[in-house]
């Protein structure tokens, strides 16, 4: 049954996908037009766009071509993951530009276009090249590979472990600090269709096992778009999901990044006039809403509560110009850098709240919708990796204050309540919390603004 709907998903997607790229420009990147109700990784390969390490020839070489932005030991833990179905080469590049000396920066490289159980060689290294601290993650194609054991007679842990030998022949070093990254646990596991749940048991098991050498990764999940009006239904099936607790012992042992794709519309962000910690809150509803749904969850559900406490890794949106799937980010390219600036204040001022090193990332996907000259494209978008590079170390330090620098009016956008019910567990109760938000929301246009606390320094 599982494999039958993704499979009726995926002829839906392939469709799709040609009705998009039919009016994709010469240069052969894809206006992406694939409808989706989902905040997901899937429209990257929907969009069919050329897949090249870098759009940027200056960053194809590997050598280390960066110097620490801060060598302050003031600066706190972090660890950081990016999915990039593009431009990885020059994204772990200028990541490396404006390092952090506290932060460790996993960067996923996609499989081969022409048979996605196959992991990209010759791509591990060059991350490892740009310091002690970056790390390549192996992209491991969930549909691809559950299809994969079915038409060969094999389970899911033996195609894991198989997933894991392919790696290794790639050059993806788990000794050097290299791993794997799921793209992605399909909704069908959040529901428990078919035998999806128990499939991806058994593939992060084979995974984390591989040969004999255990390391545990990332797991992409698929999210509900930031616009969604009504979410009770979504917070309905994410309450039965945290209750299956031999799903969650499992989980636990295998993996190091429960990556929760959460990326954020603008529409729902840059409200005009509004202050730069309004919008983190409105913005932290969304990013953060599994990790507090479990924070709220009574005792009987504590596997997959501590689990997420210290797992939970929210990806959010540097995919800029797209229409749908990765939020909706048709921007200037100002206000795209002022929109990352402002996730990356939330996610930061979130994370300390909580123990051991922030973690948090970004999905990379950069698409030229509009149709730009090549060469204003990549001016761009590498104005905008820059951006993300010192927004990630900035906010790291001590005297973080985001200013100016996170603002920008988008015209009609407005916030939304939806993704308030996350922070109560009763549904009962999700109706009076809404009340409160929309109560502190007109309080809030009466009394000063006041100013953002800077960033908590834990210890190292």
């Amino acid at each position: 049954m599982g494999s039958r709907l993704l499979s009726l998903f995926a002829v839906a997607a392939c469709a799709l996908a040609a009705l998009s790229v039919a009016g994709a420009s010469a240069s052969g990147t894809a206006r992406v037009r694939c409808a989706t109700q989902a905040s997901t990784l899937a429209v990257a390969d929907c969009a069919r766009m050329p897949v090249v390490a870098s759009l940027d020839s200056r960053y194809v070489t590997g050598r280390p071509r960066f110097r620490y932005a801060s060598r302050s030991a003031e600066c706190r833990p972090a660890e950081l993951v990016f999915y990039a179905a593009r431009d990885w080469l020059r994204l772990g590049a200028k990541l490396a530009e404006h390092a952090s000396p506290c932060a460790d920066y996993y960067i996923s490289i996609p499989p081969l276009v022409a048979d996605k159980t196959n992991a990209r060689p010759n791509q591990a290294w060059r991350i490892r090249a740009l310091g002690r601290r970056f790390h390549a993650l192996a992209e491991i194609h969930w549909a691809t590979w559950q299809r994969w054991a079915y038409e060969n007679g094999r389970s899911m842990f033996e195609a894991g472990v198989e997933a894991r030998r392919r790696m290794a022949a790639a050059g993806f070093d788990v000794g050097a600090g290299d791993s794997w990254a799921v793209n992605e646990l399909p909704s069908s596991v959040r529901r428990d269709v078919g035998n999806a749940r128990e499939d991806a048991q058994q593939f992060l098991r084979g995974l984390y096992e591989g040969d004999g050498r255990p390391v545990q990764g990332a797991v992409f999940v698929i999210g509900v778009m930031h616009g969604t009006s009504n979410a009770s239904l979504y917070k309905s099936t994410l309450k039965s999901w945290l209750s299956d607790t031999p799903f969650w012992l499992e989980v636990r042992r295998s993996v190091r990044f429960w990556a929760q794709e959460v990326y954020g519309d603008v529409r729902r962000w840059g409200v005009p006039g509004s202050a730069s910690y309004v919008r983190r809150t409105y913005l932290n509803d969304f990013l953060q809403h599994a990790a507090r749904l479990a924070a709220v969850a009574p005792g009987r559900y504590g596997i997959a509560s501590t689990f997420l406490a210290r797992s939970h890794t929210p990806i959010a949106n540097a995919g800029w110009q797209w229409p749908s799937g990765l939020g909706w980010t048709m921007v200037t390219g100002a206000q795209m850098q002022a929109f990352v600036s402002s996730q990356t204040y939330a996610m930061r001022e979130y994370a300390g709240t909580g123990p051991g090193p922030d973690r948090f990332g970004f999905a990379w996907a950069p698409n030229n919708a509009t149709g730009m000259a090549s060469a204003q494209f990549v001016g761009e978008t590498g104005r905008l990796l820059d951006r993300l590079g010192s927004a990630l170390t900035a906010s790291g330090g001590s005297r973080f204050e985001p200013g100016t620098w996170a603002a920008a009016d988008v015209v009609g956008a407005s916030f939304t309540d939806a993704w308030r019910i996350f922070s109560v567990w009763d549904q009962a109760r999700d109706a009076v919390a809404a009340a409160h938000r929309r109560l502190g929301a007109r309080v809030r246009t009466i009394l000063p603004r006041a100013r953002p606390r800077p960033a908590r320094i834990r210890p190292r």
